[in-house]
């Protein structure tokens, strides 16, 4: 009798430490979470915890910033979506920490632990101690680099940034040659909808905002956006300007920049999949974007 009682109590400790709602242990926190971000259909609030696994969403005017275990800090801004897909924790399978990122802008600052991947559906982010904004949108992603270094491997190859405001886009199973973001401005570069997240700091806490003025110093420098009539216009253009432009290429139809069925950097509105590209004023012709 005392032997099944034994085994009667080993089994219950044995179930409650497998327990996903007991042994879940939160690897970070929402510091704000502003009309509406969720995980896993969970309304975050400020000081909500995050966990493995959890499916991050921001809906049309959603804006979420976390802040994990090993100090990594993550903001996504309206219409995006990821997915915590392995650890973010103190430890050293920290080390191997990825995101996988499906749609929206983002800015990623890192924290103790380098090596860290971001996975996009068109080729992965590797990180080196850094602070950068990313956007998927419009079948392409955007990259731009505030600090450290930030590598991006696709179908195209590999590229690395490694100058405060330089980025690249990648796309159609090409990268492009990093460049600053004053010359993509000059090529008709929309910072509002390529970056938004650099063209509305605002929205972010203290912590989360990087020095996105030096970049539009920069801009001014070359002669673009001296005034803040030229600023305002490089920023909140509604057209969709086409991206820079490629590396060289037998078949100029193929880059990320000359896509023949998509012009524009935007794809309409993302928030709810209300809208069809029907609806962008830059004519961009990308796909939907699905939910997971």
């Amino acid at each position: 009798m005392r032997s099944r009682q034994q085994f009667a109590i080993a089994l219950s400790f044995a179930f409650i430490a497998c327990s996903p709602a007991i042994a879940a242990t939160p690897i970070g926190k929402a510091v704000q979470a502003s009309t509406t971000v969720s995980a896993n259909g969970r309304t975050l609030q400020r000081s909500s915890p995050i966990f493995l696994n959890d499916v991050l969403r921001s809906n049309a005017t959603g804006v979420g910033q976390f802040v994990f275990d090993d100090g990594t800090k993550l903001a996504m801004g309206p219409s995006a979506s990821l997915t915590i897909d392995k650890s973010i924790y103190k430890g050293a399978s920290a080390q191997r920490a990825s995101i996988q990122a499906s749609k929206g802008a983002f800015r990623y600052i890192s924290g103790a632990f380098s090596g860290k991947k971001i996975a996009t559906p068109y080729g992965t982010i590797g990180i080196r101690g850094t602070a950068f904004d990313f956007t998927i949108r419009n079948g392409r992603v955007y990259v731009l680099l505030f600090r450290g270094a930030v590598s991006f491997c696709g179908g195209g190859g590999c590229k690395t940034l490694t100058r405060t405001c330089d980025f690249l886009v990648a796309g159609g199973g090409k990268v492009s040659t990093p460049q600053a973001l004053s010359a993509g401005m000059e090529s008709g570069l929309n910072v509002n909808q390529a970056f938004p997240l650099l063209a509305n700091q605002g929205r972010l806490g203290s912590q989360f905002r990087q020095a996105g003025k030096n970049c539009f110093s920069r801009a001014a420098r070359r002669g673009l956006g001296a005034t803040p009539a030229g600023l305002k216009a490089a920023l909140g253009s509604t057209s969709e300007p086409p991206g820079p432009a490629p590396d060289p290429d037998p078949d100029p139809g193929s880059g990320p920049g000359t896509s023949k069925s998509n012009k524009g950097f935007g794809n309409g509105d993302e928030g709810d999949g209300s809208r069809s590209d029907n609806d962008n004023p830059g004519k961009g012709h990308g796909g939907p974007h699905g939910k997971k």
